[in-house]
């Protein structure tokens, strides 16, 4: 960037905070700035690629994410010792392009997206047997509405939210409610109403909150941010920014892919932030900046974590 551009980046800076502020002043509830994002697993889950943000298994101990250049495949890791397995390719995976898996609340299933000789992106299922990992099948296509579905997460009953990309271009996000065995029509939820990009619903199993990013509302600013909204009485309130320390640095990074650990208090999402460099430094400064871009720290997007409890304990019972 140039000098002489430095005083017209610094009012978008301020507008695009301002607008922030904004929309949490108008909300029902001010939820607290986050201290600053921790990279997951660098080297291991967070690589060199493209690295999307983990789904667990309901213990913890497995994981699934999607690696991608411009294709994608879904790989799985162990935790044992306190420390992730290499990744290697989910048994349901790598065939077709493969991206976005979610683990059923209960951990008996993984649905995810898959992109298949048809071309459409849709919605594919793969169930935990006795004898491993079944062989996927499509979704119905009460949930497949359309040839770009995208970033399901499913609720304790089976119902399930995922993105929708229409033929213009719109995102929003459905969801499809399951009873009986049978997914109904999805409709689209009342917040997410094509007025913004809204994307990648990650809901709590009971529907207590629900997690997403967005790419249209933050006034001035195009990338996607992480916003959660709180369910009462059944009904979806208004959606609030999730805030960090830091976010604003460089003009933000784009975040999106929420996913909950197992206990639902800790947020896991994919995001192109890096961290920052300080000059002048030493050799040895400069030989470790130098290992980290090797490893994962390099622009591509990597898997971050942020407590939820602050926000959760905010938004009150």
């Amino acid at each position: 960037m140039r000098f002489g551009h430095l005083a017209a980046a610094a009012a978008a800076v301020l507008a695009v905070l301002f607008a922030f502020g904004a929309s949490i002043g108008r909300g029902a509830t001010e939820l607290p700035v986050l201290p600053a994002p921790q990279i997951f697993a660098p080297g291991t889950i967070s690589g060199p690629a493209n690295d999307g943000s983990p789904t667990f298994s309901p213990d913890g101990n497995t994981l699934f994410f999607a690696r991608s250049t411009s294709w994608g495949v879904i790989l799985e890791s162990h935790r044992a010792n306190g420390r992730w397995s290499d990744p290697r390719i989910a048994p349901f995976s790598g065939e077709w392009n493969d991206w976005g898996p979610e683990f059923a609340p209960d951990g008996r299933y993984v649905v995810f997206v898959s992109i298949r000789a048809d071309k459409h992106a849709n919605l594919w299922r793969s169930d935990r047997t006795a004898a491993g990992w079944s062989t996927p099948y499509r979704l119905p296509d009460t949930v497949n509405i359309g040839p770009s579905i995208w970033k399901a997460s499913m609720t304790a009953g089976g119902s399930i939210y995922f993105l929708s990309i229409d033929a213009k271009g719109g995102k929003r996000i459905f969801l499809s409610r399951f009873a009986n065995g049978v997914y109904a029509k999805a409709e689209p939820v009342a917040f997410s109403d094509g007025t913004t990009g809204d994307v990648d619903p990650e809901v709590a199993p009971d529907e207590s909150f629900m997690l997403f990013a967005s790419d249209g509302r933050v006034p001035g600013d195009a990338k996607d941010h992480l916003f959660i909204v709180f369910n009462r009485a059944g009904t979806w309130g208004t959606p609030l920014p999730i805030r960090y320390a830091g976010d604003d640095a460089n003009g933000y990074s784009a975040d999106n892919e929420p996913h909950l650990s197992p206990d639902h208090r800790t947020l896991y999402f994919s995001s192109d932030r890096m961290l920052p460099v300080h000059f002048p430094r030493t050799p040895a400064q400069a030989q470790a900046d130098l290992e980290r871009i090797n490893s994962w720290d390099n622009s591509n997007t990597n898997a971050w974590s942020l407590p939820l409890t602050p926000l959760l304990d905010a938004a009150g019972p």
